[in-house]
């Protein structure tokens, strides 16, 4: 009996070891495990975080696309900026090689030295981040101790919207029997509310701002959506002011304020302000929006403080056809479409414009199935 109890104890004195082998060995692997985990989720974030800084690059590359080359120099310049961190610490470099452009979606990317030549069709820019090494900090043991990661993202100008939230209080009146040609200059004059001659310009009528002054609609915040197909309502005013009163309301005195004010020209009214009405940053007269884009993609800045395409306008255009003289007077939308401003309005209130035409970013709209489109009109979208 005491033999067999004597084994006994020997036997668990044996195991006693045995278990604290395993023990440690479970130890070892749970905690490799943790590791691996912890690890695994660092790469996801590292990962998450590139793909971040992709598509953030990618978005920003295409809300510069225009159709001409300085918008290719402004999405490359957008681009490479420094835009996010991957890895907690070290921030992602998005060099011009990283992006590339393109007519199609799924169709072949060149660099940008390609693209400048012949901007007028592209439409859409990938940015494809190498890969970049992002270190194990407790599983290097089990697997690599640096892992690379990379990322691409493509984005592009959207289908022709059916709503632009941001058009200018404007109509320009185009002649239903010789409509107007992208890339063309015209030279619009003031007319008023009852006059329904082409080639010519008339201000909106919406609602104000509280505390806003009426005669700075065409200079302020837009207020109302802009659609292709609805009755748009012209203020009821003249032409142009009285000769001995050049300051009372007409056309011509609002198209002053809301297109001078764009040149940094704030004498045209005593409450127009760089705040409320900010200038663009570029202000050189009769250029031609080539040359504007170009001067953009360049990086000049003729006033500090400025803001970018302040001379870049959509507003919807009406053949005089549509137009309606009554109470109010009211014109149809044929088109929403982009123009740029090529001078300040004088006293002759002739407002020269040179009708862009080809794809144009803006800020804000909508595209709903069914609806009237614009074509030349689109917004950045995220693609993949």
């Amino acid at each position: 009996m005491k033999e067999q109890r004597s084994t006994v104890i020997k036997r668990r004195d044996g195991e006693r070891g045995s278990v604290l082998a395993m023990t440690a060995l479970s130890m070892v692997s749970l905690l490799l495990a943790a590791g691996l985990a912890i690890d695994i989720s660092h790469f996801y974030t590292a990962k998450a975080e590139l793909q971040n800084a992709a598509d953030a690059a990618a978005l920003a590359a295409a809300s510069q696309l225009n159709s001409t080359s300085g918008g290719i120099q402004l999405a490359v310049a957008e681009a490479t900026k420094a835009l996010n961190k991957y890895d907690f610490q070290n921030v992602v470099t998005i060099t011009s090689s990283d992006v590339s452009f393109a007519t199609n979606l799924n169709g072949s990317y060149v660099d940008s030295a390609t693209a400048i030549a012949s901007p007028t069709s592209v439409r859409f820019a990938k940015v494809t981040l190498s890969q970049k090494p992002v270190d194990a900090t407790f599983s290097a043991l089990v697997i690599n101790k640096t892992q690379n990661l990379s990322a691409t993202a493509t984005a592009g100008i959207s289908v022709g919207l059916s709503m632009n939230k941001f058009y200018t209080a404007y109509t320009f009146i185009e002649p239903s029997a010789s409509p107007w040609v992208p890339g063309q200059v015209y030279t619009l004059d003031a007319k008023s509310y009852n006059d329904t001659t082409p080639t010519s310009y008339r201000v909106l009528n919406g609602p104000l701002d509280p505390g806003e002054d009426p005669s700075l609609i065409s200079t302020g915040t837009i207020h109302a959506y802009g659609y292709i197909g609805i009755n748009y309502n012209i203020l009821q005013l003249a032409g142009t002011s009285p000769p001995l009163n050049l300051t009372a309301p007409s056309m011509c005195r609002y198209a002053q304020i809301g297109t001078n004010t764009r040149f940094g020209d704030y004498t045209v009214h005593p409450q127009a302000n760089s705040v409320a009405e900010p200038p663009d940053n570029i202000t050189q007269e009769n250029i031609t929006y080539q040359q504007y884009t170009d001067m953009q993609g360049a990086g000049v800045v003729q006033i500090s403080g400025g803001m970018k395409n302040r001379r870049v306008m959509t507003v919807p255009i009406a053949f005089n056809t549509s137009y309606v003289v009554g109470s109010p007077s009211t014109v149809v939308a044929e088109r929403l479409a982009a123009f740029f401003i090529k001078k300040k309005v004088g006293t002759d209130c002739q407002l020269q414009v040179e009708y862009i035409g080809g794809p144009v970013v803006v800020p804000e709209g909508t595209y709903t199935p069914g609806q009237l489109q614009m074509g030349g009109i689109g917004i950045p979208v995220l693609y993949k």
